[in-house]
């Protein structure tokens, strides 16, 4: 089986905060991003997420729910409910690292949510 995971050196991501800055990836600041979703309500921006070159996206919502998908390739949309802070901030760390198939491992279902 194929690894969807590329080596360091070939890695390119980039974070979106709630207010719609958008900035390179660093593990560093995860934390930070996942702590601005108690931080303040904003209805237009009402998610972070993390973006892999190659179109994969996690966004994160307020709720607890997760979302995955590809921005760049046909697919449908899946994603996770209730997921804590905690295990959010290891999911995004996966995403910037280019640890797809870490992701790709999980219980995802169909859909927005």
């Amino acid at each position: 089986m194929r690894s969807l995971s590329k080596p360091a050196s070939e890695m390119s991501a980039v974070i979106t905060h709630r207010a719609g800055d958008m900035e390179d990836y660093t593990p560093g600041k995860v934390p930070g991003l996942v702590a601005e979703l108690d931080a303040y309500v904003d209805d237009e921006h009402p998610d972070v997420s993390v973006s892999h070159d190659g179109g994969w996206t996690l966004s994160a919502f307020p709720s607890g729910l997760v979302v995955w998908e590809n921005l760049e390739e046909d697919g449908t949309p899946r994603h996770l409910l209730d997921v804590t802070r905690a295990h959010l901030v290891g999911l995004m760390t996966y995403c910037g690292e280019g640890q797809i198939d870490q992701l790709e491992r999980l219980p995802w279902r169909e859909g927005y949510g």
